[in-house]
């Protein structure tokens, strides 16, 4: 049986629930994604066996939790937002009301887009969890039994409260890798809205671009890229781009791109120098390289291309790396497509560290 999700906001019962729907072989977590670093972290999770989860912070990105796991089953709690933020304004940890209002609301109008879009969703009412019958559709919608009123008996007078105090502790203490995951999430969800299915491209073209060029127009799959390998949509920015632009202007770089009505699904950036060993010998090291993934067979035309016209500019040989991040492991196969041969092991060492 699938995991499952409860959404709702902070003082809505997701504790209470937590414990409740912990029952026979399955476990209920409460606050389980301020844990989590990465997207995969987050997909590890998602495929346990006999899990699930109450969140209050999860609910912006319920597209992503459903692209991660489409058979996930979901219940949505809401309440009243007035009563809501007087609630947490009660905590006395907050002192901005307009703000935590703001964010209340925010909240609720995406408990309401889950409960409208999410095939199968169970949409109860805070004050409704008073009730056993109730209670009894969220125990048989989450887990594989049927309801036990001796055990809703046991938790129904029980009163659950997390440690508001920890979690706002916790969230700021590692603030820094959480709005890390955000911007992730965000970039996934976006692009899952976006998505369409290319698929085969007619009228796609190779060319080689001037850097400023390329920089300009290809922000979205830069941010794709990055997501791919483990960081934040916006890292790109903090790129050594003046180093790029130089080289660029030197003639030591060739930055393959493919388009198709002006929208570009692929890059590949080349640097070109004199070979160490040899005078006589003009190199090339491969450098960024994505392709969309949603267009077939692009990676290997991409290649292609570049290699190309890197041999029309007199390049004698090129050296690609198959890394360890992203689609890195899996790139050997496809230069050795190519023709590349196994030319050793490339190493780096980190001089920075303590």
């Amino acid at each position: 049986m699938p995991p499952f999700i409860v959404f709702g906001m902070p003082r809505s019962r997701t504790a209470w629930l937590s414990r409740f729907l912990t029952y026979g072989d399955w476990v209920c977590g409460h606050e389980e994604l301020r844990h989590a670093r990465s997207l995969d972290d987050v997909r590890s999770w998602l495929a346990q066996p006999c899990t699930g989860t109450a969140e209050t912070a999860a609910a912006p990105w319920w597209r992503l939790a459903r692209h991660l796991r489409s058979d996930l089953r979901v219940v949505v709690v809401r309440r009243d937002v007035t009563d809501a933020t007087d609630s947490l304004m009660w905590l006395g940890l907050f002192a901005d009301r307009t703000a935590v209002e703001r964010l209340m609301l925010r909240l609720d109008r995406k408990l309401e887009q889950i409960s409208r879009r999410v095939p199968d969703a169970l949409s109860v009412r805070f004050e409704d969890l008073e009730r056993e019958e109730v209670c009894a559709a969220v125990f048989e919608h989450c887990l594989p039994y049927q309801h036990d009123p001796d055990w809703w008996k046991l938790w129904a007078p029980v009163n659950i409260q997390c440690d508001m105090r920890a979690i706002v502790r916790h969230a700021h203490a590692h603030s820094a890798q959480l709005d890390k995951l955000e911007r992730v999430a965000k970039h996934q969800t976006l692009a899952l809205m976006a998505r369409g299915e290319p698929g085969d491209l007619d009228g796609l073209t190779f060319q080689a671009e001037p850097f400023d060029t390329w920089l300009r127009d290809a922000e979205k799959l830069f941010n794709d890229h990055l997501v791919a390998v483990g960081e934040a949509p916006g890292d790109w920015q903090g790129k050594n781009i003046p180093l790029l632009r130089a080289l660029d202007h030197l003639g030591a770089m060739q930055i393959m791109t493919a388009r198709c009505n002006g929208r570009m699904f692929g890059y590949l950036m080349s640097v070109i120098s004199p070979s160490l060993e040899s005078p006589d010998v003009l190199s090339a090291q491969h450098a960024t390289f994505y392709a969309d993934p949603a267009v077939r067979g692009l990676g290997l035309r991409l290649q292609r291309a570049a290699l190309e016209a890197l041999r029309q500019r007199g390049v004698d040989e090129v050296f690609a790396r198959a890394g360890t991040r992203g689609e890195g492991p899996r790139m050997a196969p496809l230069y050795r497509r190519l023709g590349g041969e196994d030319f050793g092991q490339l190493f780096r060492i980190d001089l920075t560290g303590v």
